[in-house]
């Protein structure tokens, strides 16, 4: 019996395009997976939303401080920035549990490793923050690790 031999072709990378917006969004379409623990992604989002709203709110209390020469708004802005500080570290420990069913990777967490070519990102932000982004209002994420979309709101398949 012949052998049969392959063609190896060299192996482009694909380069990325430049421009605000990197990757192909995320869809809602029939063929989206569905994700089968949804309260984390939820928790996740809702400390993400409390954490902006903190320091959003800190800092403004800290300008009013500063501008009207007040110690106790002042201290009110550093009491607010030691509990932003403490909602980070509460949303890093629930972005932990926002796992890929496919790959096993944390959705919402950054990473040092290689994304995906579909990955999603908008530029000023890093994948994690666009996934939020994604998740809190098209209620759909894309995987920046494996380039699978997930409807959170999927009822079957």
């Amino acid at each position: 019996m012949p052998v049969k031999h392959r063609i190896r072709h060299k192996a482009n990378s694909t380069e990325r395009r430049g421009g605000l917006i990197q990757g192909s969004k995320p869809h809602r379409e029939r063929n989206a997976h569905k994700v089968n623990r949804k309260w984390p992604y939820f928790r996740a989002m809702f400390i993400w939303l409390c954490c902006t709203l903190i320091i959003f709110l800190a800092i403004a209390t800290l300008a009013f401080g500063i501008n009207q020469k007040n110690m106790k708004f002042v201290y009110m802005g550093i009491t607010l920035v030691g509990l932003w500080i403490f909602m980070r570290v509460v949303y890093l420990l629930a972005c932990k549990a926002t796992t890929c069913p496919l790959c096993r990777a944390p959705h919402l967490v950054n990473g040092k490793s290689h994304k995906h070519k579909k990955a999603y990102k908008i530029f000023p932000f890093s994948y994690a923050t666009t996934a939020i982004f994604t998740a809190t209002l098209s209620m759909c994420i894309r995987c920046m690790h494996c380039g699978v979309t997930f409807d959170l709101n999927k009822k079957n398949r």
